[in-house]
Parts: C-alpha cells; structure tokens; sequence
C-alpha cells in the first residue's frame, strides 16, 4: 500500500507538470485570437468576467464562486486547466463550485477524473497561501468569530500582530499539543483554584491549589457551580509545589510542548503565573487560541462533541473542560481542510 500511494503521488505530480505545459501553451495561443476575453486579465478579476469565461463551469446550478476576489485567479487558472484537458479528450466536467468554507477554499468539480481531482487539490493549497481578499500572499488568521486566510495588511484589521518567535528557542520541531483549563475565582480579579491539562496523546495533569486564593474572593458562580466539584485529597496540593509537578510533567515530554486553550487571557495567563521562576525550555513561548466561534460552519459539531464529553463527566472542572476542548479539537481537525490546518498549527 506505501508503494502504490508513493507511485500515485509521482504520477500526480508528473501529470501536473504536463497540465501547466498545456496551460502556458493554451494561454499563448489565445492571445492570438481576436478578442481578450479569453485572456486572463492582469491584477484584480470582476466575478462576471470569471463567470462570463467559463460559464459552462461556474454558472448556477451546476457550479458556483462563493469566496473573496483575492482568490478568483486561483479559480480562473484551475477552469483553464479543465478546459485544456477537455480540448484534449478528457470527459466534459459538468460543473465548478468555489467556496470560502473554515478559512480555506473548497473546490468541488463534478469529474471522476484523477488529475482534475490533482487540479483542484493543487488550487485549494495555494489558496491555502493566498489572500483571499487581496490575492497577495496570505495565512491563516483566527480569532473571535472568524477564521481567514489574509495577507499582513489585511490581517492586521483583524488580528492583533504576533510576536514573532525566537529562533533561539530550539522549539523548530512539530509540537506536541496540551489542552489547558483552569478554574479561578473571578473574572475581574481571578486567582488560580485549579488547573487541568490533557495532552493529544491522553496524557493528564491535574492540581487544586490549597492557598493562593480563598473563597470569599470567588464569585457567586464559581461558589455554586465550581467549588462543589473540588475532590482536594491528592490533588490538592500547595501552590509552589503545584507549579513545580506541572514544569516536570511538560518536561517529560522532551519535545517542544503548546498548549493550546480557548481563555488565553486566563488560562494561559493563570498557567505561567503558576510557572514562575519553573519554565520549563520546552514550553512553547505563546498559546494557540482555539474558538469554536473561529469556524461558524463547524460550531454545531464543535458543540456536540463538548456535550458528549460532558456526559460523563460535569462541567466546570478544570480537568473535564480540557478533555472536553480536546475532544473538539479532533472534530476540527477531522473537518478541516489540511492545508487551512497547517497553517492554523503555525500560528
């Protein structure tokens, strides 16, 4: 089975290079035909010039363009290489739809064809790369509400700037991922009560703080529903020596760790308050935020599969909140396009 993945990826990739040979020759010899609307135009495309080129593709019902113009040469260079493997003998594809789905390009083209399904994947990774409102290069921006693939520029009105990493870290390597939630007493002045991590492997670590905080600084619902739910016994432990079982528990892992969480302003803050003066090396140095809200398609899904976690084991403990977030990040990755999920992991 390796052997002939190995043999169909050469054979993908041989036949893409004769495709943009056909292309490059197709493009030039529709220069020298009267007219330019053939010609692909130079800089932005209107969305009646794209459909009015290739209707046959693009044009309701049978296809669709649903996405940001940055984007459209993208569409535009896949129809023309469907049109010149058509003029070649290859069976008419019925239709095209384009759609901006989870910050990524969806392309869908009604063919069996083994190369338009090579074309189509080739087009959404660089989409994948591209700003899908300007078409200048672009990444995968997220935050509250939204996820889209946008340059510097654009992102910038979205996302506040990252710091960029130290290349001095040594934290290069594909990290592992630790789901991070914590439990505190308010939300205008939160002090730590516990915390919960679990790792995308099914690692865990879990601590109730026995001083740091105390309960007339909580809230009425951290006293109602969060302070009930305390089990102490082993896991309630002082806060230095907490902070010090943490440290080696990521250690342990040896390679670089990230922990990712959906309260950055809390948990993650919370976390390296707890880890003062033991920061750990392999810790990466920022957060990766996960909001459900980032992909409004995914959302009921999303939702879901936090309820089934929640089934067996309640709310509004730290250690079953980060199950639970773990558990809907795998229903994430299971629904997003792999090249927008690259680029999410590189943020």
């Amino acid at each position: 089975m390796p052997l002939l993945t190995e043999l169909k990826t050469c054979f993908g990739k041989f036949a893409l290079s004769v495709v943009e040979w056909i292309v490059a020759f197709k493009r030039s010899t529709e220069r020298l035909l009267p007219g330019t609307w053939r010609i692909k135009p130079e800089g932005n495309i209107a969305l009646e010039r794209l459909i009015g080129r290739f209707p046959r593709y693009l044009a309701a019902p049978q296809g669709g363009v649903v996405c940001g113009e940055g984007w459209y040469p993208v569409v535009w260079d896949l129809c023309t290489a469907i049109e010149a493997l058509e003029h070649l003998g290859m069976p008419r594809v019925a239709g095209v739809h384009a759609e901006e789905r989870l910050g990524g390009l969806f392309l869908r083209a009604a063919s069996s064809s083994f190369i338009v399904t090579e074309l189509t994947r080739e087009a959404e990774l660089k989409a994948a790369a591209t700003c899908e409102t300007c078409g200048k290069p672009g990444s995968l921006k997220v935050g509250h509400g939204f996820a889209k693939t946008l340059c510097s520029e654009h992102g910038s009105a979205r996302q506040r700037p990252r710091q960029r990493r130290s290349s001095s870290t040594g934290l290069n390597a594909t990290p592992k991922l630790i789901f991070l939630d914590t439990e505190f007493t308010d939300l205008d002045y939160p002090q730590l009560i516990s915390i919960g991590l679990v790792s995308d492997t099914g690692e865990r670590f879990y601590a109730e703080l026995s001083n740091g905080w105390s309960r007339e600084g909580c809230s009425a619902f951290v006293r109602e529903h969060i302070l009930p739910q305390l089990t102490a016994g082993e896991f309630l432990q002082e806060r230095y020596f907490a902070g010090c079982r943490l440290a080696d528990w990521i250690v342990e892992f040896g390679g670089p760790v990230r922990v990712v969480t959906d309260a950055p302003g809390y948990d993650w803050v919370l976390m390296l308050d707890l880890l003062e003066g033991n920061l750990p090396d392999n810790l990466c140095p920022e957060a990766l935020a996960f909001y459900c809200e980032s992909f409004p398609a995914l959302v009921p899904l999303l939702q879901e599969a936090r309820q089934k976690a929640f089934a067996s084991a309640p709310a509004h403990h730290a250690l079953n909140d980060a199950e639970a977030l773990r558990e809907a990040w795998e229903v994430m990755t299971v629904n997003l396009h792999p090249a927008i999920l690259d680029q999410y992991l590189r943020m």
